[in-house]
């Protein structure tokens, strides 16, 4: 499809003012272009007015009939998308077509048209990442479709949110579906704003000015309804701030529990806050390190009244739950940060773990340290507990949903510390269930250059001299693709050639390959493409 730069603000134009364009477009494009679309362009041809509006929206009508009826029909999908009637008392927003950092380079639009609506979706990360980089604006007809998936996930917003223009952020608060997202600078008045708009402006202050938000708030809040505190406490999750907890600290006294257990929840991610301090001491008291060096966890008798308050007790089941002491104790250490252990035992990061490991309730235990890990991001303790189970061959809970969590959570340079001391360690194949064959499929880390190149390595090893196929090896083909996104593109002139294509079992590989050599190709074009300018 061709690219047309002009189509958000010129779609916008016609939406803002109501004008005829906007009937055409609705009546007379989609009728006509599904109808020449059953018959075929053989039989029949775009009235001149059709082809005219598809003119003023970038599409050349002056090619082949079949490309503009397929242009257009793309095109039109994408405005029917984007529309949505405006409220009559809706201002028409001022946007500017011409984009602060420039225009994307045709060769980009290409590539994103490939990216967005073609084979190479995974690749969006990256492209996004590239196109922040250049200081580019994202090519504004894939602007509706990413602003839907946004509103869906909250990690891919963002990712985007950084390559967006300000006119976009106009664009996006047109539509009820993206409300979500949408977010504006405070106004002057905004103690008279509805609650709508109140979140939408405590969205941009986080992401622009986190620090002042509670400030801001804290001149409103005595007005508001329980419902709406908790909306906008909530809404502060994003660039969550040690100044956020004096403001937090003190909705823990509101007579509403969904205000208090609402900044509770949020307070426990503040790094050395009190409620932390109140938690670890209370559990401490559960803990007995014995002479022989075991640890015995005694669980509490009762709940404690304080967290029951601030709904620190899970009302989610799992596997400790269920009103049982064991339960209570395993909702509160879950939410103590690792790293008060290391100092309440005088143990260093994997000794502090060992002991848990060997407690009286060792499952409970590792369980419950290894959530708090993942809550307060520890990455020294998630990777601890990842290289316990690793040398203790525990194969059952790196496996698990838990263990998976863990892995995820692995900073880029941890993973591929891990994988090459895995790699130097263990050659050949990887065995599917093994520790570095779960951490590969996850796909959730990019990897170095050395990592890609041993396991692309010793993969290519195997196959150039299989004589028969293995069952147990099919996992490889979620590992090429894995590797077709993550592994650095600059590792592709060492894989175009090489291969065994006489093996006996080439047929079942080669599509997997040349998969991983196109898609590397096509991300190695991107990054040239893409590459920041060089400053003089």
């Amino acid at each position: 499809m061709a690219s047309c730069p002009g189509m958000p603000v010129f779609f916008l134009s016609i939406l803002a003012n109501n004008s005829p364009g906007l009937i055409i477009l609705d009546a007379m494009i989609w009728e006509a272009l599904s109808k020449l679309a059953l018959l075929g362009t053989e039989r029949g041809q775009l009235p001149p007015e059709v082809l005219n509006a598809l003119e003023q929206v970038g599409i050349q009508a002056a090619q082949a009939p079949e490309a503009v009826v397929l242009e257009g029909a793309a095109l039109y999908h994408q405005l029917r998308r984007a529309g949505f009637p405006l409220k009559p008392s809706e201002a028409t927003p001022s946007v500017n077509p011409q984009s602060s950092r420039g225009t994307a380079p045709p060769r980009v639009a290409r590539q994103m048209e490939h990216i967005v609506r073609g084979n190479f979706r995974e690749a969006l990360p990256e492209a996004l990442r590239l196109l922040q980089q250049a200081h580019l604006p994202l090519p504004p007809e894939h602007l509706p479709a990413l602003l839907y998936k946004a509103a869906k996930k909250s990690d891919f917003w963002h990712a985007l949110r950084p390559v967006l223009e300000p006119a976009d952020f106009e664009f996006l608060r047109l539509n009820p579906d993206w409300a979500a997202i949408a977010e504006r600078p405070p106004a002057a008045d905004w103690q008279n704003e509805s609650q709508a708009g109140r979140v939408q402006m405590l969205r941009h202050l986080r992401f622009e000015k986190p620090e002042q938000a509670t400030s801001w708030l804290a001149t409103c809040w005595d007005g508001l309804t329980p419902t709406e505190k908790k909306e906008l406490i909530n809404g502060l999750d994003t660039g969550l701030n040690a100044s956020d907890q004096p403001f937090l600290e003190a909705q823990l006294t509101d007579s509403r529990k969904e205000v208090r257990q609402s900044a509770a929840q949020l307070l426990l991610k503040i790094p050395d806050s009190p409620l932390q301090d109140t938690l670890y001491k209370e559990a401490a008291t559960w803990l007995t390190l014995q002479k022989d060096g075991r640890l015995d966890l005694h669980a509490p008798p009762k709940p404690v009244t304080a967290f029951n308050r601030l709904g620190l007790y899970s009302s989610k089941k799992h596997k400790y739950t269920g009103g049982t002491r064991a339960g209570q104790a395993y909702d509160i250490i879950s939410k103590v940060p690792p790293k008060r252990w290391e100092a309440h035992f005088g143990k260093p990061t994997l000794d502090t773990l060992r002991l848990f490991a060997r407690g009286n309730q060792q499952q409970l235990l590792t369980d419950a340290v290894a959530n708090a890990a993942l809550l307060h991001q520890d990455h020294r303790w998630i990777e601890a507990l990842l290289r316990h189970w690793w040398r203790t061959d525990n194969e059952a809970r790196w496996n698990s949903t838990l263990g998976k969590q863990l892995m995820a959570a692995l900073p880029d340079p941890l993973f591929n510390e891990i994988m090459s001391q895995y790699l130097r360690q263990h050659q050949g194949y990887i065995d599917e269930r093994s520790f570095a064959g779960q951490l590969l499929c996850l796909g959730a880390h990019q990897w170095e250059g050395s990592v890609a190149r041993q396991v692309l390595h010793n993969f290519r090893e195997w196959l150039n001299a299989a004589q028969s196929v293995y069952w147990n090896i099919w996992h490889y083909k979620r590992i090429l693709r894995v590797a077709a996104y993550q592994a650095p593109v600059e590792i592709l002139p060492g894989f175009r050639t090489g291969w065994n294509q006489r093996t006996p079992i080439w047929g079942n590989w080669e599509g997997d390959i040349e998969r991983l050599l196109k898609t590397l190709a096509f991300r190695k074009d991107l990054n040239e493409a893409l590459k920041p300018p060089v400053k003089n």
